[in-house]
């Protein structure tokens, strides 16, 4: 049995709203046929990761039953719109790895596919929707609407507009046309109740009396998105629409134009809100909301994918929550799976998923090699910039061979989450270390006179120019052969090459490090390091 639940948010936005217990048999949800889904951004700036959560749900649903996925830009609210957003905004949904079977760019018979070019549909539609009595022209000043806005506030009232125009005879409205007086169309909201069968909710019902007489053409002759979604779905045979919660308040509306336009209206999902972790809605004003912050972090697409489906929807029982690809998560995407109540956004967990991506990325060469072709302009502009500001007179030199910074990726990998931490954290593999820092300083504070002796021995350092095989169990075997020898704990030992080899305090294990740095390397991080102790 579904029901609203009493944890969904905008409690106060949906005061109106009176959950109704009902059964949704299997034939309701059960999704077999293929279907038509769509995507319809405003391009009012960068995509929010709860509208990559939609877009990734809608095609997910598209694939998994041999649908189409269309991609709809909804640019009707002129004074918002950033140039250069909508670029930006298939760009994202291309690194994503959800491309769109229609849309502005590919195109497709139920085009075109940028509201603004539809602003004729819409004005056919609303005409017809006056005709036939299912809505009227309001002629009412927009300071007239603000003062009935602000006494209905005053005295708790919801409703927005008290219908002054839906009761204006023919003779009032052809003399206000012969006058030219601006007007919009409103739809003339029906006595009753209306009923919407969600997917994730369930079958909630709306008292009619409470909804607004809302505005469906504006004065420029531009849709709202109550009336542009309405006929753009229909025309462009949308069978399912999945978004935001926070539409579904609004969901009566536009079944009340289906109804009026005589068309069959499509299956509704509403997916929970996404909320900060210590409370309170997602906010747009911050950084970390949209998905360029965690593309110039270094995420990698698949683990955001395999996060964002995780905000209100769940894996089948049993099954791991890592989704290596976007194959796997169609296959793995149900909406029997969907949640009602609102969603976590846990970077913490986002950061856990990518370190298993980054692992699972790791195990095969393709995958080393596609982590260092993209890290190697990062390393480049990160220590370019760090060694030019030391000394900009000076040249200096830092390893960018792809198949350098493969083994680096590999010897630091259970330490990152991010590919991002490699020259943050791991900085001594492309550079000398600084032996002047405090963190140097804190580390030569602890080495012991003899292990130091020891390493710095002509003898030890000669042993180690004259190992045939550098790799990681050939140092590790000869430093542990010279601690015996000398009568000291192998632990005592490393301290010393771990202050010669990096400058820290903590890193990757001594042997590793010393075989990515190499012989040659290592000998003259030797012989800089004694001048410092």
């Amino acid at each position: 049995m579904l029901v609203l639940s009493n944890r969904i948010a905008l409690r106060q936005q949906r005061a109106w709203i009176r959950p109704v217990q009902c059964y949704t048999t299997a034939a309701t949800r059960s999704l077999q046929q293929p279907i038509r889904v769509r995507f319809a951004p405003s391009p009012t700036g960068y995509l929010h990761l709860g509208g990559l959560r939609t877009a990734l749900f809608n095609y997910l649903l598209a694939k998994k039953t041999g649908g189409e996925f269309i991609l709809r830009i909804e640019d009707t609210d002129q004074s918002r719109l950033v140039k250069g957003a909508t670029e930006k905004l298939i760009s994202v949904l291309s690194w994503s790895g959800i491309k769109a079977d229609e849309g502005p760019i590919h195109g497709g018979s139920k085009g075109p596919y940028v509201q603004s070019e539809r602003t004729e549909l819409y004005r056919q539609h609303a005409d017809q929707l006056i005709e036939s009595g299912h809505a009227y022209r309001c002629f009412c000043t927009p300071e007239r609407i603000d003062r009935i806005r602000k006494l209905g506030l005053k005295h708790g009232n919801q409703i927005g507009y008290d219908r002054h125009c839906a009761h204006l005879s023919e003779n009032e409205i052809n003399e206000n046309m012969e006058k030219n007086l601006s007007f919009t169309v409103r739809m003339r909201t029906p006595e009753g109740e209306t009923k919407v069968n969600d997917l994730v909710h369930g079958q909630v019902k709306f008292s009619n009396r409470l909804l607004d007489d809302g505005v469906l053409l504006k004065s420029d002759g531009f849709p709202t998105y109550h009336l542009a979604n309405v006929v753009d779905d229909h025309m462009m045979g949308i069978t399912h629409v999945l978004r935001g919660d926070e539409w579904l308040p609004s969901t009566p509306k536009h079944l009340i134009l289906y109804n009026a336009f005589g068309w069959k209206a499509p299956q509704f999902a509403h997916l929970p809100l996404l909320m900060k972790p210590g409370g309170g809605k997602l906010s747009k004003r911050s950084n970390d909301a949209y998905v360029e912050h965690y593309i110039n972090k270094g995420y990698f697409p698949e683990a955001l994918n395999n996060f964002v489906a995780l905000l209100g929807w769940s894996v089948p029982s049993g099954e791991s929550e890592i989704i290596t690809s976007m194959e796997e998560l169609v296959d793995k995407f149900n909406v029997d799976n969907l949640n009602d109540s609102p969603a976590v956004v846990d970077v913490d967990k986002l950061g856990w998923i990518n370190k298993q991506h980054l692992l699972n990325r790791a195990e095969t060469a393709e995958g080393i090699l596609s982590m260092a072709n993209y890290l190697q302009p990062i390393v480049h502009d990160t220590f370019n910039k760090k060694l030019q500001d030391i000394d900009p007179e000076k040249k200096y030199t830092y390893r960018l061979e792809t198949d350098y910074i493969g083994k680096v990726i590999e010897a630091v990998k259970e330490r990152i989450r991010i590919i991002h931490d490699v020259p943050e954290l791991c900085e001594y593999f492309f550079i000398e270390p600084d032996y002047t820092t405090e963190d140097a300083k804190t580390l030569k504070k602890k080495l012991k006179s003899k292990p130091k002796d020891i390493v710095f021995s002509d003898n030890s350092l000669e042993g180690l120019k004259a190992l045939e095989t550098f790799d990681t169990a050939s140092i590790n075997t000869y430093w542990q052969d010279v601690a015996t020898s000398h009568d000291v704990n192998y632990n005592r030992i490393m301290p010393v090459l771990r202050f010669a080899m990096t400058g820290k305090g903590v890193g990757t294990s001594i042997p590793t490090t010393m075989e990515v740095l190499g012989k040659s390397t290592c000998l003259e991080r030797l012989d800089k390091a004694r001048n410092y102790l």
